[in-house]
């Protein structure tokens, strides 16, 4: 018996592997057949991607005029909702952009009712009753439909179309762009010689083809629609068989995303471009031996090293603290090397269950005190708000009183993040949304009271972050709402109003604070401010690495600071917030 001969022999993992190994070996004299089908099968998938390739070089011109005409179309759409669709200067906009733009016959904007008003014809269309206006509003996205006798151009066209949305997301209509077949199909016909090229839809219907779109039954000999279902990203190539006998290469592949792909038929078949083996049988052999070859080394890997790892590894999935003496491991004549390791496990388990108590309770001990350390803070900043509460009634004077009231807001500020911070679940991170909303109601439910009627708005998406990025954002949150209550002013259509959002895209994230202008709900006629508040803006905004954005409109004044989210998986340990914190010591 081998395997008890090396198990009672041979003691080293090294030693029976070289001799399993040699054994295993022995039949790979013939590799080199087996390398000359792998280099086979590397041409066949060169000359594929070649194919792929070309296909594509061969369709770039259009490609670009397709996504010219989609980004045109949606500066159209944009341009029109500005306007209006029922401006002259909306029909002069579409016009000048025919004129100054050759490959595009017309350009129009057709309303959510179906109808179109401006155009670059200057003539009222209605499309409502239209199929393909019907089509569209199913599923309102960029689209590219063909239309053999245009409406507005009296041409066989391809229409891109792009719908238009308001700012608050409502449908409110579609332009549209025409690119003439004589053109487009006469610049496929132009991009190589050997091949001939269609570009078609999601649902398999020919756009336009360099055969002219009024010829595609060349394109008949491929189920166009059932490639498509199966279409990857990188395309496919496939042989197809003509009714004349003659075979050609199929080429489909993605154009622009998943809604316009290109189909290529190149002349001639796969055989054209096979490298000849020597025999048709010959791999046949080393694929034997190579069968042979690694079910040995296979079965060698298993009984010395695999079935030794797989019981290691069912001890160690099995081990609890419920029962740890189970997790021990037991190995039946292993490799030196493996028994070693499996000693090595044994003892390393019986130092973590010794251990492991005394952990537990360390970190429970240091868990409570933290908490306790931010609990106790929290109360010595709500003792100082009341402090300052008292002084600021005893003082006469407004630019004191203003000062101690500022005061006493960025202290309260600090005592809501300590309450979150030892009031979370974990203290590695803190829920920036609960934080925040905490920081609004404490500043805005001041100015409610000395200023009743001012509606304020607070949406906040949920957030995670570490406390270093935690601390600066609820003080620059406290920072700009207090700036937005000073300026806040009585607009035209409504009562003042602020809002507060905190926007979260996987890891950037907006803060915007936005108040109402007009005539100022608070007497500005005090004091001028130190300024201290906008450097705290910027020493925040430089302490989370972000920007801040300015925004002054007729009647708004909006703040938005932008910031990237640090990775919490890779954060140190939760630090005091406030010590010796970059951003405070910037702003003195």
């Amino acid at each position: 018996m081998l395997w008890d001969w090396l198990s009672r022999g041979v003691a080293s993992l090294r030693l029976r592997l070289i001799l399993l190994i040699s054994i295993a070996i022995l039949p790979l004299g013939v590799v080199a057949v087996m390398q000359t089908s792998a280099v086979v099968a590397d041409a066949q998938a060169l000359q594929n991607q070649a194919l792929l390739s070309r296909t594509l070089r061969a369709v770039n011109t259009e490609r670009a005029l397709l996504r010219r005409a989609y980004g045109a179309a949606a500066g159209l759409a944009s341009a029109v909702l500005v306007l209006g669709e029922g401006s002259p200067r909306c029909t002069e906009v579409m016009e000048n952009f025919i004129a100054g733009t050759e490959p595009y016959s017309f350009a129009g904007f057709i309303s959510a009712d179906g109808v179109m008003r401006c155009g670059s014809t200057a003539e009222e269309i209605d499309f409502s009753a239209s199929e393909g206006w019907t089509t569209f509003l199913a599923d309102p996205r960029p689209t590219v439909a063909i239309n053999r006798n245009g409406r507005a151009t009296g041409q066989s066209v391809m229409i891109a179309t792009v719908p238009a949305r308001t700012p608050d997301g409502a449908f409110a209509g579609a332009a549209s762009i025409s690119l003439p077949h004589d053109l487009t199909d006469t610049m496929l016909a132009t991009g190589s010689d050997s091949v001939q090229l269609a570009l078609v839809d999601g649902t398999g219907a020919i756009l336009s083809a360099s055969t002219g779109i009024e010829n595609t039954e060349r394109f008949d000999v491929v189920d166009i629609q059932a490639r498509l279902e199966t279409l990857g990203a990188d395309g496919t190539s496939f042989e197809v068989a003509r009714a004349d006998g003659t075979r050609k290469i199929g080429v489909l592949l993605p154009l622009i995303e998943d809604r316009i792909f290109v189909l290529g038929l190149w002349e001639g078949g796969f055989q054209d471009y096979a490298v000849p083996f020597l025999d048709t049988t010959a791999p046949v052999f080393p694929l034997l031996m190579w069968l042979a070859a690694l079910f040995v080394a296979l079965l060698a890997v298993d009984r010395l090293v695999l079935r030794h790892l797989r019981k290691m590894q069912s001890k160690m999935q099995t081990f609890t603290l419920d029962d740890p003496a189970d997790g021990f491991v037991a190995l039946d004549r292993p490799p030196e090397e493996i028994e070693s390791i499996a000693l090595t496990y044994n003892k390393l388990l019986a130092h973590i269950l010794r251990d492991r108590q005394a952990l537990e309770q360390s970190v429970a001990e240091k868990d409570v005190l933290l908490r306790e350390v931010h609990h106790r803070v929290k109360n010595n900043l709500q003792l100082m708000a009341s402090i300052l509460n008292m002084q600021i009634r005893t003082v006469d004077d407004p630019t004191a009183r203003a000062v101690l009231r500022r005061v006493q807001e960025r202290v309260m500020s600090l005592s809501s993040i300590h309450k979150a911070l030892y009031t979370d679940t974990t203290l590695a991170t803190v829920r920036a949304d609960r934080l925040l909303s905490e920081v609004v109601q404490a500043v805005t439910s001041v100015a409610q009271q000395a200023r009743a009627g001012i509606d304020v708005s607070v949406k906040l998406d949920r957030a995670e972050l570490d406390p270093d990025q935690a601390v600066p954002l609820a003080l620059l949150t406290n920072e700009l709402l207090t700036n937005a209550l000073k300026y806040l002013g009585h607009p035209e259509d409504g009562p003042p109003h602020v809002a507060v959002r905190l926007a979260v895209d996987g890891q950037d994230m907006t803060l915007s604070v936005e108040n109402s202008t007009g005539p100022a709900v608070i007497d500005q006629s005090g004091p001028e401010g130190t300024g201290l508040g906008r450097r705290l803006m910027d020493a925040f905004t430089m302490q989370l690495n972000g920007s801040l954005e300015i925004e002054t409109q007729t009647d708004r004044h909006i703040v938005r600071m932008a910031f990237r989210a640090m990775d919490v998986a890779d954060t140190a340990p939760p630090t005091h917030p406030h010590r010796d914190s970059p951003a405070l010591a910037g702003a003195t």
